[in-house]
């Protein structure tokens, strides 16, 4: 019913419409904004223990899932951090974050959470405006 109201309001239907797209849509936002926090949550306890030494840091990887939306998946880098003596005759590893490549994290994060929030926004005004145009 709703799509037969559509297709009168706006004179064209090329094909049938997903009845669902609005909330997959907000659906797959609201994913992509967990995900942001996610990276964001990661990339913050590597740069809080950036001087801790032997800490390996954490990596988030952002992957697509097969419903438009996506997940985050963490591993730790193995990679070996520098090693340098204590003072005493110890060597110590220090830790593998790499500061600049945290800062850019968070970055390219932040964006990524603007992006999403964008597009939750974006789907709320066009149902509300198709709610409106169907009262």
């Amino acid at each position: 019913m709703v799509h037969a109201i559509i297709c009168n309001l706006l004179k064209y239907c090329y094909r049938p419409v997903d009845k669902n797209i609005m909330i997959s849509s907000i659906n797959n936002s609201i994913s992509g904004i967990q995900a942001a926090l996610d990276l964001q949550s990661v990339s913050a306890g590597n740069i809080a223990n950036v001087a801790t030494d032997e800490f390996k840091s954490d990596v988030a990887v952002v992957e697509a899932e097969d419903n438009g939306g996506v997940t985050v998946t963490m591993t730790k880098n193995t990679e070996p951090g520098v090693v340098y003596d204590r003072g005493d005759g110890v060597e110590i590893e220090s830790s593998n974050v790499d500061l600049a490549s945290e800062i850019t994290n968070q970055i390219s994060s932040k964006s990524f959470l603007q992006a999403n929030v964008a597009a939750v926004k974006t789907a709320d005004e066009m149902l509300g405006s198709l709610l409106d145009i169907l009262a």
